[in-house]
């Protein structure tokens, strides 16, 4: 099996329908198996299996995120130099997940409240072995991110088998993470094939920490990042019951199925903005609007829908004791709704090579959560770490635009308008319907609602036009 040659064939709405709809249905698959370990497990040990989550996906991050961002990066400069960066790039991440393991094993023994949680601590840290061998960031760079929505459902359907076939009750919440491992590790298999073949090239630690030297600033703003998502959990699991800890972990899961569709539409742009920073600005600005309107008309009805019906859809997904939640839920959402949109910026601060600002940005926001976390969630609980979560969202996004304001880089409107429109024409609707219809009904009429408002409006996004200067893509 020889090696496949390497090459974009789309463009960002084209790779979002590629990515999104597999995406869409992996995690599909994925939140399937959270509703059955929901119901399953009960809320104390949905609780337990939500703390080890917090910690692995803190120290995933510096496995996951920073590399993959500027390797994505050079390989959509030079796609010649895929396979050479891919090794080398995973010669590092390995290192540093054997790292982030032996600190999550040590962390593990130091806070573990029963040897049943210290169970699913240490072994949720094996996770980070094929979060370092994941290689689609290679084929995000490429566009070719139809490869990588095959390796998620591989990822994710493998789950969902192993949820259903090996977990029946509470004390069997230590096996979700070994599921979760295989899974992963089928998924990481699968895309060092597609990327490699048969022959994978030598790995050279030198260019790996060349890698690591340049995405140094995006790491720490994904790991200031991870504390806005973590944090609260963290400290929750400290300072609150098992109980409040499963209903916010539930939300939450809801919360990150949202946020996977949001970055989804990030990624897509990643070669377009990595290309149109090469140019004028204005080319930049044309492409980040469009990036924004694609986010907006995915996300926002998902917010505004979820707000609106946060409790019965709490009940309806994960039975009636996880209702209690529903105000975390509420403001978990729109803090969602925030990111999504502070998040296409991302691309631009790594293509003008500014991440230093990036990462200040996101220190700023991390301290703002710490603070109010500190202070809200021994008085309010669960909605005092929602509270927060959504002030250090505010404070990104704020930041972020004045950021792009002073690079002259000041998107249209539009992109944001239109989707924002037919969000309210759905929402009276739902706020209408919602004393009378049950909860599926509504989600169907609420959807059906915003399509054709957005329809109307003429605010479904379009494909990038062929403004991105030829020596731009060729660089």
């Amino acid at each position: 099996m020889t090696a496949p040659v390497l090459q974009g064939t789309r463009g960002p709405f084209g790779n979002f329908l590629a990515l999104g709809s597999s995406e869409i249905v992996a995690r599909a698959a994925g939140f399937a198996a959270t509703l059955i370990l929901t119901r399953k497990l009960g809320v104390d040990a949905f609780g337990m299996l939500g703390f080890a989550i917090a910690v692995t996906t803190y120290f995933g991050v510096a496995v996951t995120v920073g590399i993959a961002d500027i390797g994505a990066r050079e390989v959509a400069r030079d796609p010649a130099a895929a396979r050479q960066l891919a090794v080398d790039a995973t010669a590092v991440r390995l290192l540093i997940a054997l790292a982030g393991a032996g600190a999550i094993v040590v962390l593990g023994l130091t806070v573990a409240g029963s040897p049943l949680q210290l169970h699913v601590v240490v072994l949720s840290a094996l996770t980070l072995i094929p979060f370092a061998l994941d290689t689609g960031w290679v084929f995000r760079g490429l566009s070719r991110n139809s490869v990588v929505g095959v390796a998620l459902l591989v990822a994710q359907l493998s789950f969902l088998a192993g949820v259903m076939l090996l977990i029946q009750r509470p004390a069997d919440v230590a096996r979700v993470p070994l599921i979760q491992f295989g899974g992963e590790l089928l998924a990481a298999a699968f895309l060092m094939a597609m990327l490699f073949g048969r022959r994978i090239p030598s790995a050279s630690l030198a260019g790996g920490i060349r890698l690591f030297r340049q995405s140094g600033f995006i790491t720490a703003s994904r790991l200031l990042r991870s504390i806005i998502v973590t944090f609260d959990v963290l400290l929750l699991g400290l300072m609150a019951s098992n109980r409040d800890l499963g209903l916010y972990t539930a939300a939450y899961r809801v919360c990150i199925l949202v946020m996977t569709i949001a970055v989804a539409t990030h990624v897509v742009f990643q070669p377009a903005i990595s290309r149109a920073a090469l140019g004028p600005a204005s080319t930049l600005t044309d492409v980040l609007t469009r990036s924004i309107s694609l986010t907006s008309a995915v996300v926002l009805p998902l917010v505004a829908g979820g707000i609106v019906l946060s409790a019965p859809l709490l009940s309806f997904f994960f039975g009636s004791d996880y209702a209690a939640g529903y105000q975390a839920f509420s403001i978990l959402l729109l803090s969602i709704g925030l990111l999504s949109l502070h998040g296409t910026v991302h691309n631009v601060f790594v293509s003008l090579h500014r991440t230093r600002q990036e990462t200040v940005i996101f220190a700023a926001g991390a301290s703002v959560n710490i603070a109010l976390n500190l202070v809200l969630i021994p008085r309010f609980g669960i909605v005092g770490a929602a509270t927060a979560t959504l002030a250090a969202e505010a404070s990104i996004l704020i930041a972020s635009v004045i950021s792009l304001y002073r690079l002259q880089i000041i998107p249209a409107p539009w992109g944001l308008i239109r989707p924002l429109i037919a969000c309210v024409a759905m929402v009276a609707l739902l706020m209408v319907l919602r004393e009378r219809w049950s909860v599926m009904p509504l989600v169907v009429a609420g959807g059906l609602a915003y399509v054709l408002v957005l329809t109307v409006s003429g605010g479904f996004p379009r494909d990038l036009p062929d403004t991105i200067p030829e020596e731009a893509g060729s660089v």
